[in-house]
């Protein structure tokens, strides 16, 4: 279908159309720049005062705050042993002491005399003991001999028969050379009636009597021997019948061993029985002298010469000044937080007071309960406050706190050093959101976002969403601010 007419007349007026189209254009903006200025100048005099803070990087610390009681190292306090009276006072308030110095005497005459007695009586049970040692050494001695008398009855028949064999032997051997004697002589006699016929020299006569003089002395060797076995052999036979006899001495030995050991055995119960009486009665003499249980420092004395004494009263007070520490109670919660060596500060409470460093020593597995303030005038009871005892150690020994003084304790619980931190009050929290307040470049609130770390009572360390020189905006509490707020800082 075709429209030629409607085409033309569009072209016709399109020239037209097109400025007014541009006019509207021109009066939109102009309107709207109208606008846009009122609306900023508007803000700009509405614009917030608020405080603004530059961020820097500090230290944050988490701490726990008590007061304590400072006391010496293995202070304490010395009691009565029993109800007695105070001969004599040794020492004064001030004065250095070593351990086991003899601090008081305690008046007890009657215990003294008892363990001078009982010293004498282990003095004669010591001797008596030496000597009943001596008998069992000489009884020893007289066994050893007897033993060494006493052979085997075995032996003794091995060794008789041996001598019985060589006596036979040599019984046999007198029967060989007194025929070879009396062939020798025969010899002779023949050789003497051929010298008388001049059929020999006479020569031959003499080498014949050495030879029978050979010949008698072999025989008589071998008598000499037999005489010898036979004497060696009853005095074997003598020594067996004598051997009955060791016995019943060898016997009588190990018995008279027996009874001196036995004898040494009770000696020295009876010498333990009266060490342990005398120990005894040391233990109470001990008491009428008091004595330094540790090198230090007296403190306080309690008593002056002459008083009557009743038993658990105290006595005096030491410590030993080397050490310092503080005693304080914390709370439950607390001290879960408190670990063994932690840092801590001590100070005297008081202006101008010194800090001094130390470690937490200890921490008691025990909680105890201890009254607080008066009693409920509603109910009549008292408040009871649980606590755990804490003991803190100072790194070096002041001098200068007073033992039994009032101090103030910081524990350091947790610290972090040189990050970037910013006061509680700068953090907002919407549900799950954390952020501060910022000034942007064009000085209008903006929210950043920030993720935080350690944070104490005042401070809150941030460990993202700032860095150092950023400004902050410290909102007060009547202030609501929104994302694009125009600020202004307060002078």
């Amino acid at each position: 279908m075709h429209f030629p007419d409607i085409s033309q007349k569009f072209q016709k007026y399109l020239p037209g159309i097109k400025w007014l189209i541009g006019s509207g254009t021109i009066a939109l903006l102009g309107a709207g720049g109208g606008l846009f200025y009122l609306q900023n100048f508007n803000q700009s005099s509405q614009a917030v005062p608020v405080s603004l803070v530059t961020v820097e990087r500090s230290d944050i610390e988490i701490t726990i705050n008590e007061s304590g009681t400072v006391e010496l190292g293995d202070q304490k306090s010395l009691k009565s042993p029993g109800e007695v009276t105070v001969d004599r006072v040794l020492v004064k308030v001030g004065n250095r002491v070593r351990d086991g110095q003899q601090l008081l005497v305690l008046r007890n005459i009657e215990e003294q005399t008892k363990l001078a007695n009982q010293n004498l009586e282990i003095r004669k049970q010591e001797l008596m003991l030496a000597r009943a040692r001596e008998k069992v050494t000489e009884a020893q001695n007289r066994l050893i001999m007897q033993q060494r008398e006493v052979q085997s009855p075995l032996k003794q028949q091995l060794d008789i028969k041996k001598l019985e064999l060589e006596l036979a032997r040599n019984r046999a051997k007198v029967t060989e050379a007194k025929a070879e004697l009396s062939a020798e002589q025969k010899k002779l006699r023949n050789l003497q009636s051929f010298l008388a016929k001049g059929i020999i020299p006479g020569r031959e006569i003499e080498d014949q009597q050495a030879k029978i003089r050979e010949a008698t002395t072999a025989l008589n060797d071998v008598k000499s021997e037999v005489k010898t076995k036979a004497m060696e052999i009853n005095a074997l036979t003598v020594e067996k019948q004598r051997q009955v006899e060791q016995k019943d001495k060898l016997l009588i030995a190990k018995t008279e061993l027996n009874n001196a050991e036995s004898e040494v055995k009770t000696a020295q119960r009876e010498l333990q029985r009266m060490q342990i009486e005398r120990q005894n009665i040391a233990t109470q003499v001990q008491k009428n002298f008091v004595t330094a249980p540790i090198t230090g420092k007296i403190l306080d004395v309690k008593v002056q010469d002459g008083d009557g004494i009743k038993p658990g009263d105290i006595l005096l007070t030491l410590g030993n000044p080397a050490q310092e520490l503080v005693r304080l109670q914390l709370g439950t919660l607390d001290a879960a937080k408190v670990k063994i060596n932690q840092l801590a500060h001590v100070k005297s409470i008081g202006a101008n007071s010194k800090e001094h460093t130390g470690r937490v020593l200890s921490l008691h597995p025990l909680a105890t309960s201890e009254k607080q303030g008066q009693q409920d005038s509603s109910n009549g009871n008292s408040s009871n406050q649980t606590t755990i005892p804490a003991t803190v150690k100072l790194d070096e020994p002041t001098g200068t706190l007073i033992p039994g003084s009032q101090v103030s304790v910081k524990v350091l619980v947790e610290e972090r050093r040189n990050v970037i931190g910013v006061n509680l009050e700068a953090i907002q929290r919407n549900d799950d959101e954390t952020f501060v307040w910022i000034r942007d470049q064009n000085g209008k609130a903006q929210k950043q976002k920030v993720s935080l770390g350690l944070e104490s009572a005042k401070k809150v360390e941030v460990k993202s969403g700032l860095k150092a020189g950023d400004k902050i905006i410290i909102p007060s509490p009547k202030q609501s601010l929104s994302p694009g707020t125009p600020i202004t800082e307060l002078p």
